[in-house]
């Protein structure tokens, strides 16, 4: 007869398995900040105190904070069924969340809270102390220890909050033993800010605004849509029923790179930022989750870098399209992947129609011919011969001299650094400067003619 035996996870093999699921240092925090905001939190602070021996990250919120019951029940792995309904705006899932991007990025997790009315409340999971008793051991603070906390930012006036800290960090890349841990962490805090004023923009500006800061410098959102640049071109927009709720989608074209203000391109990546995260851009309850790839439902192309498609999809239909544990991927549903690709086509002919009518603006060009051959399927860059500068020189200089110009000229049209320019245009074309070039050029040829009558 069959019988059942107590199979539960060894501690100490699980804790190992917990710390590999696979953050990112910022997709880690995301994860922490996703609670403050669930949280009703107001101004979320994060800070790395200097003066340590160890580094130390703290993620500190004004949110509704956590009675000592509360804490426990949230300090356990699971403390939640991702099955049950979510309230609206709730970005948690899990019920692991918390944890395992504690355990990724750090090898001791200490949860500092204060609920309303209630007296401050802390706990720790150290893993040293799970690998060594094997057991899930979770330390309570109490409140006298709680205050003596050396990293403690939480204070017993503030009615309500939490503070989440990080010690013993495992999340500080030392390959390159010539860096400082200041120097990484400084490194990691910069890029950390630029993911969270991209993957939280839509917390940063409206009526309901949370405040970001990282060491008390306030972050900025960044718009990946440039909705407030010179250029942009709102497209078509629909709501979409599903057994879960709406899902919004719009369209947006961004401006050419040309009319692309310098701070705003530069927070995008640049140029090749620009080309590189065209296509999708999927929200979880206004959370950024996939920013930019078109998942297979379009190529990515020169043409269609201005190209985007945002997605607003409610946590209600996180089973349907797949979210994870790191809320950091999906997958579409096939009917949604039905009804987006009648969205992409607008705005990547919008971003070609861009890129094609300044195509247009270069072919009118009295120094340029640009021969599009359609039997060949072949372009060529050709200097115009119909140039009224270039005829009244043919004009004037003796007839040897017109064969050395034309090989010249020739040579000159066949030796364009397409490659080069190609690449500039994609990574930075606002740095492309042609004014000053015929100066330069004079000046060059002044010169090497002056330095061979010397030498003569």
């Amino acid at each position: 007869m069959s019988h059942f035996a107590d199979a539960s996870p060894d501690p100490k093999s699980h804790i190992k398995t917990l710390m590999r699921i696979g953050y990112t240092m910022p997709s880690a925090v995301s994860d922490i900040l996703d609670n403050s905001i669930t949280a009703n939190a107001k101004n979320i602070e994060i800070h790395s105190l200097p003066g340590f021996k160890e580094p130390n990250i703290s993620i500190l919120d004004d949110g509704d904070g956590m009675s000592p019951e509360e804490l426990i029940q949230n300090m356990k792995i699971g403390c939640k069924d991702p099955s049950d309904d979510r309230e609206r705006g709730d970005l948690g899932r899990f019920g692991s969340g918390l944890k395992t991007a504690s355990f990724s990025q750090a090898r001791k997790l200490t949860v500092i809270s204060k609920k309303e009315g209630e007296p401050l409340c802390a706990a720790v999971w150290d893993i040293d102390r799970i690998e060594s008793e094997n057991a899930w051991c979770l330390e309570i603070l109490d409140e006298n220890e709680v205050k003596a906390h050396p990293l403690l930012l939480l204070g017993s006036k503030k009615e309500s909050g939490t503070q989440v800290i990080w010690e013993k960090l495992s999340c500080l890349n030392k390959t390159n033993h010539s860096l400082d841990d200041e120097t990484i962490m400084a490194s990691n805090l910069s890029e950390l800010g630029n993911y969270i004023s991209l993957h939280f923009h839509k917390f940063m500006d409206g009526k309901n605004k949370r405040n970001f800061s990282i060491n008390n410098a306030q972050l900025q959102s960044i718009d990946p849509f440039m909705t407030r640049s010179p250029g942009y071109q709102e497209g078509r927009s629909e709501k979409l029923r599903c057994k879960g709720g709406y899902i919004e989608i719009n369209t947006h074209v961004l401006p050419h790179f040309k009319r692309m203000e310098t701070i705003p391109l530069e927070r995008l990546g640049g140029a090749n930022g620009i080309v590189q995260n065209q296509g999708l851009y999927i929200y979880r309850e206004n959370r950024l989750i996939n920013a930019g790839g078109w998942l297979g439902l379009a190529k990515t192309s020169q043409l269609g870098a201005l190209a985007r498609v945002e997605v607003n999809v409610p946590s209600s239909l996180d089973q349907e399209w797949a979210t994870d544990v790191k809320k950091s991927s999906l997958q579409l549903p096939p009917r949604i992947k039905k009804e987006l690709r009648k969205f992409l086509a607008d705005p990547i002919k919008r971003s070609k129609r861009v890129y094609t009518y300044r195509g247009k603006q270069d072919k009118a060009n009295k120094y340029w011919n640009i021969q599009e051959n359609e039997n060949d399927k072949t372009i060529s860059y050709q200097i115009s011969a119909e140039n009224d500068f270039l005829i009244d020189i043919f004009r004037v200089i003796p007839k040897e001299q017109k064969s050395q110009l034309i090989k010249y000229l020739g040579q000159l049209a066949e030796n364009l650094p397409l490659n080069h320019i190609y690449e500039k245009m994609s990574e930075s074309p606002r740095d492309i400067d042609q004014e000053s070039v015929t100066d330069a050029l004079l000046e060059a040829i002044m010169s090497r003619v002056f330095e061979e009558e010397i030498n003569e």
